[in-house]
């Protein structure tokens, strides 16, 4: 396997001309770092590309008279210009270094080398997600990926910086990430400007011009701290995070998320189909609103600006990450053998036999496509089952009438719920009363709704598990008064279902419902939603009409036995209680370093964190606005999935305690608002106008 060090050099840059042929204590900066490259392990051959333009026969010369082995190609099209050259000189994997980095340092570069080739991907660099200084970047790739680059790129942007198509796609190439111990990617060690160059001159100077690594410049600039204030306020420009700022979709400015969604606010009342996307549910007037793509944890906005996610995973849907491999090649051979037909599909009762031996004291199953409507069939099937109309419920379980007549006589009632300020309007006042909310974890409150209306109540409703655990005899005695009532114990599985063990949460608390609901982590991110229950009680869903066209289409079933095999095979929920821990543990050290008052709760797998302050919506508002500017779409809780690895918890909590230092300081100082760049979020249902 022949490995070739492509060194990208040209004269032309608007900022600094003719850098790369400057002086350095003697000798021309592109003859300095080509004496680096020299010192690389694991290299077979090494050469200068350049451009066929006449501003560049000084490269050429250069090269000649060093002794140098050059390549000329396009002066845009880098992406052609490498390929020819990769192609002249038979190369399997390619080595990517640029001219204007001499302080490279040649046991980095080595290391990426070497965990390209123990990793066995088609791409390696330490820019995916920079540590090293910049001006140490180094990338690696095979011939392959380069191949297939090189003829399906057409953006400008693809073909200018070589391996942006690369890593934008990682559905189809296997990328790997190279970090350093410590992240220093503040430190700017590149030549653009005279700043830097002036930097770089005194570096050399200070070593003497013999060899040395990154350490010893660490050590040189401690040692002379003001040496980095020569170009310490000119911001990273290159790699990675440059490239995706210039990958834009056709036609879409900066900030072009904001603006569409000022347009859809006059065509979609509300904004969004979905309250809990709202952008003023985040940060109001900065929220990226719109996603061009996902993968795994990561989502790119519509100007091309890429994501770690570390909030709402789409709302919860997406257990094994955005994307999942496993989980889209199964939907789209369902698509390919077709989605839907006048027959019905096979995977239905394939998936009702996976849920009942998952839960087994279940013995029938009907299917929706989403959570509000498979729990309104819930309570429907229960009001059926018993003759009765009455209601009783704990958490959030939709927006569907039954549970939104809660607030029809006291429009408080589901405050503590759902989200405070929501209107019942719409909703029959006929359902006045026959829907009554009971707090979780006090069973005084149910057994108060019980002696008024027990003779009437059909179903109690309730989430095994809100944001704690329940205490000890809740559970047990919602089974106790179900049982003595006759009314049909519904557990919300909406959320919680496979979240925190290979099937209902309700199992875990060994609790023995008659109908439980599930939804979307089901599914990882396809519509599918479930109702399982007793035959007694699930027979009387034939008795009462519940029937819709797509709830026989192909592609939930097929995403649903996906999704629930991988996480039963993978033990995908221990994985994600333990990732949840370490979220929770760092935000804790965090707040211990900086000073800053928190209260953490939550599941293992949904943690969650609040500011103890005076305002403490301003202060999640902060929190969200800083973290965005850091590449995270943040607010302080975690649903956490599969994809969470913990290189990318290690980078999140780095950047959480850059952020809890300045909150706390805000706090401090009692300047939170008089920080934030926008409005304070929304904390409850507000109309948009």
């Amino acid at each position: 396997m022949k490995t070739l060090a492509i060194l990208q050099a040209r004269m032309g840059s608007s900022r600094l001309p003719g850098k790369i042929l400057s002086g350095i204590e003697g000798k021309p900066m592109l003859l300095r770092i080509w004496e680096r490259v020299q010192q690389i392990q694991g290299l077979d051959q090494s050469l200068v590309a350049t451009s066929a333009e006449p501003a560049d026969d000084a490269v050429e010369e250069f090269c000649r008279s060093h002794g140098v082995p050059f390549f000329r190609g396009s002066m845009d099209d880098v992406l052609d210009r490498f390929y020819q050259a990769a192609c002249e000189h038979r190369a399997d994997n390619v080595l990517r270094l640029t001219a204007d980095c001499p302080l490279l340092d040649p046991e980095v570069t080595s290391r990426v080398l070497e965990e390209f080739q123990n990793h066995s991907c088609d791409y390696a660099s330490n820019t995916l997600h920079p540590s090293y200084p910049d001006g140490l970047d180094s990338e690696v790739f095979t011939f392959q990926a380069l191949e297939t680059a090189w003829k399906e790129a057409k953006k400008k942007s693809d073909r200018e910086h070589v391996t942006s198509f690369i890593y934008h796609h990682p559905e189809r190439f296997r990328l790997h990430s190279v970090k350093g111990e410590n992240d220093l990617s503040a430190l700017r060690w590149t030549v653009d400007e005279a700043r830097d160059l002036d930097l770089v001159r005194k570096i050399y100077q200070h070593l003497d011009g013999r060899a040395f690594g990154f350490r010893d410049v660490l050590d040189l600039l401690a040692k002379n701290p003001h040496l980095g204030t020569l170009n310490q306020d000119i911001k990273r420009n290159e790699g990675y995070a440059k490239s995706l700022r210039e990958d834009r979709m056709p036609d879409l400015k900066e900030g072009a998320g904001q603006k569409l969604y000022q347009k859809a606010k006059n065509r979609i009342p509300g904004g969004t189909q979905l309250l809990s996307k709202r952008p003023e549910m985040f940060l109001p007037d900065q929220w990226p609103a719109y996603f061009q793509k996902a993968k795994g944890a990561e989502a790119w906005d519509l100007d091309g600006n890429r994501y770690l996610d570390f909030s709402l995973s789409g709302i919860g849907s997406c257990l094994l990450g955005f994307a999942d491999e496993e989980v889209n090649a199964a939907v789209k051979n369902a698509v390919d053998l077709g989605s839907m037909a006048t027959l019905n599909c096979p995977e239905e009762v394939e998936l009702a036999d996976l849920l009942c031996e998952i839960h087994p004291w279940a013995g029938m199953v009907r299917f929706a496509r989403s959570g509000g409507e498979v729990m309104s069939m819930a309570v429907r099937t229960a009001r059926a089952s018993t003759g009765r109309d009455m209601i009783a419920f704990c958490g959030y379980h939709g927006w569907h009438d039954w549970y939104l007549s809660a607030n029809l006589g006291e429009d408080k009632s589901l405050d503590g719920h759902l989200l405070p300020g929501l209107q019942p309007k719409g909703v029959p006042r006929g359902l006045r009363s026959t829907a009554l909310p009971f707090r979780y974890n006090c069973l005084a409150d149910l057994e108060k709704i019980v002696a008024e209306h027990g003779a009437s109540l059909a179903a109690i409703v309730t989430e095994p598990i809100r944001s704690d655990p329940p205490s000890p005899d809740f559970m047990a005695g919602i089974q106790r008064i179900a049982q003595e009532t006759g009314a049909v114990l519904i557990v919300d599985e909406i959320t919680m279902g496979f979240r925190l063990n290979e099937g209902g949460a309700h199992l875990q608390l060994g609790l023995e419902p008659d109908l439980a609901v599930f939804a979307k982590g089901m599914s990882n991110g396809f519509p599918m939603a479930a109702l399982i229950g007793k035959s007694s009680i699930m027979q009387a869903a034939q008795e009462t009409f519940m029937s819709s066209t797509y709830w026989t289409e192909r592609i939930g079933p097929t995403a649903a036995l996906a999704t629930i095999r991988k996480i039963m095979r993978d033990h995908v929920p221990s994985q994600l209680c333990q990732t949840g821990r370490e979220i929770r543990e760092g935000w804790k050290e965090a707040a211990r370093a900086s000073g800053l008052e928190i209260k953490t709760g939550g599941v293992d797998a949904l943690p969650n964190f609040a500011v103890q302050c005076e305002n403490p919506m301003s202060a999640r508002t902060f929190f969200t606005q800083e973290m965005l500017k850091r590449g995270y779409l943040a607010v302080p809780a975690v649903y956490v999935t599969k994809a969470h690895t913990r290189e990318m918890v290690a980078e999140y909590l780095s950047a959480v305690k850059e952020v809890f230092v300045l909150l706390a300081d805000a706090v401090k100082t009692k300047c939170i608002d008089a920080r934030l760049d926008g409005p304070v979020a929304h904390s409850g249902f507000t109309r948009l106008t």
